[in-house]
Formats: structure tokens, C-alpha cells, sequence
């Protein structure tokens, strides 16, 4: 295979939709039908409003494999590092790896505390449910439409994908991580406690599979 450019690459998500049926079952509701009166309302206020406080983008990198066992693996000119025999499971047959980041920026995370603070409880619950679900539907688009395409262009496949803090693949992972990507293009950091900022925001890594 020929090298590939592990450069970050950015990629911007203006049309992602914020998809109100998770939205409504992050809220208790087993459909869109049982939230009534006052509580509609506000749904559908901020559902109408949640657009203008997004800025949905995304950044990948692809990494060339260097060297993996069942704990563990390396890649080509990169000092990432993955530890986790869930993930090494995963990526088994995947050359190239793609790390990947997704934020919904800060606008209505800052909206949301705002509401907080006005003790406007029920709206920002609804909003901070929006957002989250939100910073999910970035993820698959950049997962199953954006990487999935560029993978089928060059005779791939994809594999699920596996964030940094599920199962085996711990957390502390999430400064390099953001490194590696280029987190940092998109405005994303991560604090000591290895949250990152803004909120709602998703990193996950991915394999290519190739095609018989």
C-alpha cells in the first residue's frame, strides 16, 4: 500500500440533523406523542432554536500500523499508542487506523448553563438533551458517511468504532489522542481530569478493513 497522509484533516458537518427521536427518548418519552402542554412547548422552541447555537465539525487521521499483539499497537510516525486488548481485537485486520473527533462547538453548551443559572431547569435539560444527541448524530455522520466513503473509494471497509473510556480503553488516553487527531484544529481541548471541552463532543477510533 502506498503511504497515506496522516496530516489531520478537517472536515466540516453543517448539515447534520439533530434527530428528535433520541432526543425524546434521552428525555423519558417513549414518543414524541406523550410530552404534552408546557413540556411541548419548550421541546419545541428549542428544538426550533438549537440550529442557530451549532457548529458541528469534525477532524481524522489515519495511521499506518507499525507493530500489535493482543495488547497492544503501534503505528508508523506517530507515538500513539493504543492499549487495550478490546480495541487491538477490533482493529485486528485494519490497516490503516482512523482516530477521529467531533464537537458541536460551545455555543449551546454556554446556552444551556445559561438556563441553569436562571434556574430554567426544564430548558436546559431539553437543550443539554438536543446537544448530546446531537454530538452522537456528528459521530455517525463522520463515521458511516464521510470515513465510509473515503474507505469504499480506495477498496476498504470499515470497522465499528470504540471511544477512550468504554471497556478496556481507559480515559487517560484522551491527551494524545487529541494530539494525534488535531483535536485542538476544531477547537476541542481536554482537561487534567481527561474531559473534554466542549462537552458535547465525541473522539472514537476506527479500522479499514481490506477488500478481498
Amino acid at each position: 500500500m502506498a503511504r497515506i497522509d496522516s496530516n489531520p484533516q478537517i472536515v466540516r458537518l453543517p448539515d447534520v440533523a439533530i434527530p428528535k427521536k433520541q432526543v425524546v427518548r434521552r428525555l423519558g418519552y417513549p414518543s414524541e406523542d406523550e410530552i404534552n402542554g408546557d413540556a411541548y412547548q419548550i421541546f419545541a422552541e428549542e428544538l426550533d432554536r438549537a440550529p442557530s447555537l451549532l457548529e458541528s465539525v469534525g477532524v481524522y487521521c489515519l495511521l499506518e500500523v507499525a507493530s500489535k499483539n493482543e495488547n497492544r499497537m503501534t503505528f508508523h510516525d506517530s507515538d500513539f499508542i493504543i492499549q487495550s486488548k478490546q480495541v487491538v481485537k477490533l482493529l485486528r485486520d485494519s490497516d490503516p487506523v482512523v482516530l477521529f473527533m467531533v464537537t458541536i462547538g460551545s455555543g449551546l453548551e454556554d446556552e444551556v448553563s445559561l438556563l441553569f443559572q436562571k434556574d430554567d431547569m426544564a430548558r436546559g435539560f431539553i437543550l443539554d438533551a438536543i446537544g448530546s444527541e446531537t454530538a452522537d448524530a456528528a459521530a455517525d455522520r463522520m463515521h458511516h458517511q464521510i470515513l465510509k466513503r473515503l474507505s469504499e473509494e480506495r477498496r476498504f471497509s470499515i470497522t465499528p468504532r470504540f471511544s477512550p473510556g468504554y471497556g478496556d480503553w481507559p480515559v487517560t488516553v484522551q491527551k494524545d489522542f487529541l494530539k494525534t487527531c488535531g483535536g485542538a484544529s476544531i477547537g476541542i481541548t481536554v482537561n487534567d481530569s481527561f474531559l473534554m471541552t466542549p462537552r458535547k463532543s465525541v473522539s472514537a477510533v476506527l479500522g479499514w478493513v481490506k477488500r478481498c
